[in-house]
C-alpha cells in the first residue's frame, strides 16, 4: 500500500465538527471550527501543568522550539498556542489541542487580526491538522482549502508547503487525484523558490517528501511511468548523500524502494518489484526498534507475502508470518490484512 494510503486506519467515531458556511459576523467567522469535541471544561482549561522550574522549563522549550507568531502580543493568546504545541508535540492529545487553538482563535479575532493574516492562517492550519488526526478529514479538508487558498493569494510559499502534508494525503485518501496532483504541484514549486534563501538541506528533504507523495498519486492514477520517473530521481537524490544514521533521507530511502516496488508489481514485473522490496529491508533492518523503520519493514515483508503468493504459497506464509510478528511487536498499522491475507492462504 503506498505511504499515501497507509495513514489511514480504523479511527473513533466522534461527533462531526461544524463545516463552513457563509457568515461575516464575529460568530460566524469561528463557527466552522466549533464543535470539535466534547471536553471537560476543567481538562479544556489546563495549558501546562507543572510546578516551579519544571514548569518553567517546559514553557522555556514550548517557546524556543514552538514559537508563536511575533506580531501576536496578548499573553493570553500566547498562553494558548503555548498549550496547543504542549498537545501536538510532546504529550500529543489532538481533540484537546484543537480547544486550545480554537480558543486561541477567538482571541486572535476579538484582537482585531483579520481573516487573511499569517497569524489566522497558521492558526487555522493547526486547527485543522488537529482535526485530522481526531479523524475529522471532511472538516481538515475544509479549513485547508481555505487556508490554501488564502497562501496562494498572498504567495505565502511556506504556507503551500505546509498545507500540502495535510491536504495532499486527505484529496488522495477520497480518491482525488487530480486535485493532489494539483496540490503537490504547487508545494514543489513552492519549495523550490524557499531552496534560494534557505535551510537548503532542509528544504530538499521537505521537497523530496513532496515528490515522492507526487509519485505516489500517479501510482494510484495508474500513470506508472510518471510515478516511476519521479521515484528514480528522488532516490537519485538520496544515494547521493552521505550516511548519518537514522534521518528523514533515510526513512525516505527505504519508502521509495518500497514504493518502487509497488509500482513494478503493478506494471507485472515481479522480479524487479522483489528485489526493491529487498533493497528496502536492508534499509529498515539496519535500524531495528525505530518506529517508521519497523513500520516501513512490516508493509515491504507484506509485500513480499503478496508477490510470493502465486507461485510459492508456503514461502508467501512465511513472509506473512514475519510481517504479523514485527506488525505486533511494534504497534506497526497493518496487522488486520495480514491476518486476512494468512486466514486467504489456507482457505
Amino acid at each position: 500500500m503506498f505511504r499515501s494510503l497507509q495513514r489511514l486506519g480504523l479511527r473513533q467515531c466522534r461527533r462531526s465538527i461544524s463545516t463552513f458556511h457563509i457568515d461575516n459576523s464575529f460568530r460566524g467567522k469561528l463557527q466552522p471550527y466549533l464543535g470539535a469535541i466534547t471536553l471537560v471544561s476543567t481538562v479544556a482549561g489546563s495549558v501546562v501543568v507543572g510546578v516551579g522550574g519544571l514548569y518553567l522549563l517546559i514553557n522555556r522549550h514550548l517557546d524556543e522550539k514552538y514559537p508563536s507568531p511575533p506580531e501576536i502580543s496578548n499573553k493570553e493568546t500566547r498562553r494558548l498556542l503555548r498549550g496547543a504545541a504542549l498537545r501536538e508535540h510532546i504529550a500529543p492529545n489532538p481533540s484537546i489541542a484543537y480547544v486550545f487553538l480554537l480558543r486561541a482563535l477567538t482571541q486572535l479575532y476579538k484582537d482585531g487580526f483579520a481573516e487573511h493574516s499569517p497569524a489566522v492562517q497558521e492558526t487555522v492550519l493547526r486547527l485543522a491538522t488537529a482535526a485530522d488526526k481526531m479523524g475529522e478529514g471532511q472538516a481538515a479538508e475544509q479549513m485547508l482549502q481555505g487556508v490554501w487558498d488564502h497562501a496562494i493569494a498572498d504567495k505565502r510559499d511556506s504556507m503551500l508547503a505546509r498545507a500540502s502534508r495535510v491536504l495532499g494525503p486527505l484529496l488522495t485518501a477520497r480518491g482525488a487525484y487530480d486535485e493532489a496532483v494539483g496540490v503537490y504541484g504547487v508545494a514543489v514549486q513552492a519549495l523550490k523558490r524557499l531552496e534560494a534563501g534557505g535551510d537548503v538541506d532542509a528544504l530538499r528533504l521537505d521537497t523530496a517528501n513532496v515528490v515522492t507523495s507526487l509519485a505516489e498519486v500517479f501510482a494510484l492514477k495508474g500513470d506508472c511511468p510518471s510515478a516511476e520517473a519521479l521515484l528514480s530521481g528522488v532516490l537519485v537524490d538520496i544515494r547521493g548523500r552521505p550516511a548519518e544514521g537514522v534521518d528523514g533521507w533515510t526513512c525516505l530511502d527505504a519508502v521509495v524502494m518500497l514504493d518502487l516496488a509497488q509500482v513494478c508489481e503493478k506494471t507485472e514485473r515481479p522480479g524487479e518489484s522483489a528485489a526493491w522490496a529487498n533493497s528496502a529491508l536492508k534499509v529498515t533492518r539496519g535500524h531495528r526498534g525505530v518506529w517508521a523503520c519497523d513500520n516501513c519493514e512490516t508493509h515491504t515483508l507484506f509485500h513480499l507475502g503478496r508477490l510470493a503468493e502465486a507461485s510459492d504459497r508456503d514461502t508467501a506464509h512465511v513472509f506473512y508470518s514475519r510481517a504479523l510478528d514485527l506488525a505486533r511487536s511494534s504497534n506497526t498499522g497493518n496487522i488486520e490484512e495480514i491476518k486476512a491475507s494468512i486466514k486467504k492462504l489456507h482457505d
